[in-house]
């Protein structure tokens, strides 16, 4: 079926090179650098910044499994509200993602229920790594060095075996579970009769268990020669380990939350902002811009994490890590753009360019001829307060709710197709599997 032809008139096209003024004609999907525009649509876009669709490589849409969380409908409905074009979605289900069939059937599941374009991982657990070689058009194999989330933690000899004997790219979720035991026991102890204080999280989830297990895949990658991705760094120490293993090839990047919220944040959010690896001090929040700014951090990911609101009001113990990010991905960091904490240019190399890079994910990431025509307009100038009622993420909350951001996403294209519109699902469910 032959796709309608737009013409993006009067925008501004950004890549991290430069921005200017020039119209974007969009036909049979994909990007055309001049053609014949009549019988195309035109829309107007003076005023407005015209981005690459923005690329997330750290999601967690919960299906299978749990879906009363989120689903691909609902959470590829949040991505493209928050101009995310293709996501990267991680195999910690019911079941895992640990084999060819599981991660088969899991592609059957998403098929023509998704907003936005995606990959998909398949998970390590220290014993599948002839399924891990079998598996086609991965994103990568994600590996958990401590349990989080779905409890799929593996032992140091099975994570040496992993970096020896496959080629891809690994994917570490790098805490270490020893530490991670030790300091629960200790810093709980002093709960024994009160309730828990979520602030302790950061504190059993230490600054010291991250940068041991980054030093563990980082040597790991630096003898085998591994493709290793780090993922949510959120500390100054791991940063370091990191910088000087950039030569051997090591990427990372780093979630919204370890960029705007801090440990001074748990005595008004409480559990809400419980997540692995925990937010940090305020010196670490800076570390993670200043590192970010200079090349170390590559890219930003969400780690979107969805969890309902009665799950984050049980106890401490109880309540599950993780926080929804996708709805206000590019609102925060358009408001950065204002605020000029970064310019537009950076922001596009961050969540567009490098993942694509990065992640050889074919097609994407540039406003380039050829290329998917995955297009975010954004206005700067719209500002707006994060509110419940306008989310779109199925559980239903944010860690931002009641911030004020300035510069929104008013439309997206996904292959295209414009399916988001002042602040509403416009079109179809077009998204399809990308290429690696």
């Amino acid at each position: 079926m032959k796709k309608e032809k737009i013409l993006l008139k009067n925008g501004t096209l950004v890549s991290s090179e430069g921005s200017f003024e020039k119209d974007l004609l969009i036909e049979n999907g994909k990007i055309v650098k001049s053609g014949n525009v009549g019988g195309a649509r035109v829309i107007d876009c003076k005023g407005k910044m015209i981005l690459p669709g923005l690329i997330d490589v750290h999601v967690h849409f919960r299906e299978p499994g749990a879906n009363y969380k989120e689903d691909w409908t609902t959470g590829s409905s949040a991505a493209v509200a928050g101009g995310v074009t293709t996501v990267c979605d991680m195999p910690n289900n019911t079941p895992p993602t640990t084999s060819v069939e599981n991660l088969e059937k899991k592609r059957a599941l998403i098929k023509g229920r998704s907003y936005c374009n995606y990959g998909l991982y398949i998970g390590y657990d220290g014993k599948n790594l002839n399924e891990i070689k079998k598996a086609k058009n991965i994103a990568g194999v994600k590996v958990y060095v401590a349990n989080s989330t779905g409890n799929m933690g593996v032992s140091n000899e099975a994570l040496k075996k992993l970096f020896k004997e496959f080629e891809g790219r690994i994917v570490t979720h790098a805490e270490d579970e020893g530490m991670i035991e030790k300091n629960s026991k200790e810093f709980l102890a002093e709960f024994e009769n009160r309730e828990i204080d979520p602030a302790v999280h950061s504190k059993i989830r230490s600054v010291e268990s991250a940068e041991s297990a980054v030093k563990l895949v980082c040597g790991l990658a630096k003898k085998s020669k591994a493709k290793l991705h780090v993922a949510h760094v959120s500390c100054d120490a791991e940063v370091e380990v990191i910088a000087k293993h950039k030569k051997f090839g090591v990427t990372c990047e780093v979630a919204p939350h370890h960029l705007l919220l801090s440990d001074d944040d748990y005595s008004i959010c409480k559990n809400f902002i419980k997540v692995n690896p925990p937010v940090r001090s305020r010196l670490d929040v800076f570390s993670m811009w200043k590192n970010l700014k200079f090349g170390v951090i590559d890219m930003i990911a969400t780690d979107h994490a969805p969890h309902t609101i009665e799950e984050k009001e049980q106890s401490y113990e109880k309540a599950p890590s993780g926080v929804p990010e996708l709805d206000t991905l590019l609102p925060i960091f358009l408001n950065t753009v204002n605020d000029e904490g970064m310019t537009i240019e950076e922001l596009v190399g961050y969540l567009c360019e490098k993942p694509a890079q990065i992640f050889g994910i074919k097609n994407k990431g540039f406003l380039k001829e050829g290329y998917d025509a995955d297009i975010v307009v954004v206005d700067m100038d719209i500002e707006k307060k994060v509110e419940r009622a306008n989310l779109f993420s199925k559980c239903g909350w944010s860690p931002y709710e009641g911030s004020n951001f300035k510069g929104w996403p008013v439309m997206t294209f996904v292959g295209g197709e414009l399916v988001f519109e002042e602040g509403k699902i416009v079109g179809e469910k077009v998204g399809r599997e990308v290429e690696f």
